[in-house]
């Protein structure tokens, strides 16, 4: 199993690379790249860095990491202000569906505020990383008095919604394509 720590500045290319490669689109135009970064990784390092935790090889290397956005109002308020115009700036089509991710979250905010995503490259998942990953991450919030959290991932995603049964997280509704699961601890 790959070493948890905290997330550090030297992380932030390769959770970018990670990101990318997991997403199911690796070789994808810059725009989606961009897209990408801004929905599900720059707000997260660059606002908040003490909600990320990462998976890390022998070299010190980055191979998968969970980070969280731990108040959503908080959360839309800085991405509404300062993600969200540049995505529009990529195209309509990743500004609503940027509103959409939004928009899902937001009916499930007022109890689960606390939000995550998981990215783990393909050669280390099964190993338990995911795990150690999730089990850092809901340490380090309920040492906060922080004690739920939601995420979404496509209803199709079998071994994702697996993984998180696993973890303790329950299905709490299907929206559109999107299985919203939550986990109270």
């Amino acid at each position: 199993m790959n070493k948890i720590r905290k997330y550090e500045s030297k992380d932030k290319e390769n959770l970018r690379k990670i990101c990318i490669e997991t997403s199911g689109m690796p070789t994808g135009t810059e725009t989606e790249r961009k897209f990408l970064y801004l929905m599900f990784n720059d707000y997260y390092s660059e606002v908040e860095p003490e909600n990320l935790f990462v998976a890390v090889n022998d070299e010190d290397e980055a191979v998968g990491y969970i980070l969280c956005a731990e108040d959503f109002d908080r959360y839309v308020s800085v991405f509404k202000k300062t993600y969200l115009p540049e995505i529009r700036r990529l195209g309509i089509k990743y500004y609503v569906m940027a509103l959409g991710e939004l928009g899902i979250h937001k009916l499930f905010a007022k109890k689960y505020k606390a939000h995550l995503h998981i990215d783990i490259l393909s050669e280390c998942q099964g190993k338990g990383t995911g795990t150690a990953l999730m089990n850092a991450l809901k340490s380090h919030l309920k040492a906060k008095g922080i004690n739920s959290l939601m995420l979404s991932c496509g209803m199709g995603n079998k071994l994702a919604i697996r993984f998180y049964k696993k973890n303790n997280f329950r299905l709490h509704r299907n929206i559109m394509g999107s299985c919203i699961m939550v986990c109270e601890f």
